[in-house]
């Protein structure tokens, strides 16, 4: 076996070293959102393949990360091989899933799944028993198995559109979700932040990507000073110096200057995406 070249063994330790602050940024920001740590680990088990940033005849240069594949799901659950039931089973089958059905009517999410599973064991090539199963896993949040549940269900009967759209859709809303919670790669820097909502209230908002709140924080702070220098409520008043107008608007300046400031470094320091600074 050929050995490897020294700058091969050590450009890997760097790109390991990346990729485990990458996916400790990204755990962080799927927790701030409420994410199940189960579903944390599965997201971030996914292997992410590598490019060189070198040509092909290059021998030299490291080899970078680049973004992942689509979101695959990875499924818990097991189903059980095609087969046609017996006319037992099919009965029996039918009795459970308007069991399932009203289960899941009632709110009862969890005694819907195992009913599910129950009336599959009797009829697994049943398309609208393996939908059904799929809309009470995503109703417990169970993604991966939902997603499985509805693929499943296209493989029991390719003309059902309707598992095969909820499949596309659930599928789609994840590589979204996964996408924009990467698209906070860098986190911002708490000093930047603070530093520039020192120049300028709401500056430092908008570097942390609150674009509505560093737009308030800005015009909040326009208006104050307009009142405090140029109006009859400020130093231009008709009794001219301090008065205690003029007083209580720059206690008002004030305030909202450290408000600013304190906003722009917890904001900084949030583990969440980047966003409108409103969102929940």
């Amino acid at each position: 076996m050929t050995e490897p070249e020294p700058t091969e063994r050590l450009s890997q330790p760097a790109a390991d070293s990346g990729r485990e602050l990458d996916d400790a940024a990204l755990a962080r920001a799927l927790a701030g959102r409420g994410v199940p740590q189960d579903e944390i680990a599965r997201l971030l088990s996914r292997d992410r393949p590598t490019r060189p940033l070198r040509s092909e005849d290059d021998d030299e240069g490291p080899e970078c990360p680049i973004p992942g594949p689509a979101f695959e799901p990875i499924p818990t659950i097991v189903f059980p091989e095609f087969r046609e039931p017996s006319p037992a089973d099919s009965e029996e089958a039918d009795r459970l899933l308007r069991q399932a059905s009203l289960e899941r009517r009632r709110g009862r999410f969890k005694e819907a799944s195992e009913t599910c599973r129950r009336a599959l064991e009797r009829v697994p090539r049943d398309a609208a028993a393996l939908e059904l199963y799929g809309d009470v896993l995503q109703s417990l949040g169970r993604v991966d198995d939902a997603l499985a549940a509805y693929r499943r269900a296209g493989e029991a009967d390719p003309r059902r559109r309707t598992a095969e759209t909820k499949y596309a859709e659930l599928l789609l809303l994840q590589d979204r979700s996964v996408a924009a919670l990467q698209g906070r790669a860098e986190p911002t820097s708490p000093h930047i932040a603070v530093l520039l909502s020192a120049l300028c209230p709401g500056a430092g908002q908008y570097y942390n990507g609150d674009t509505l709140k560093a737009l308030l924080f800005a015009v909040g702070a326009l208006i104050l000073v307009v009142v405090l220098l140029w109006t009859p409520f400020g130093f231009a008043g008709p009794m001219g110096g301090i008065s205690a107008t003029s007083v209580a608007v720059a206690a008002c300046l004030g305030l909202l200057y450290v408000v600013s400031l304190v906003d722009a470094n917890m904001s900084a320091r949030a583990p969440r995406r980047r966003g409108s600074g409103w969102d929940v």
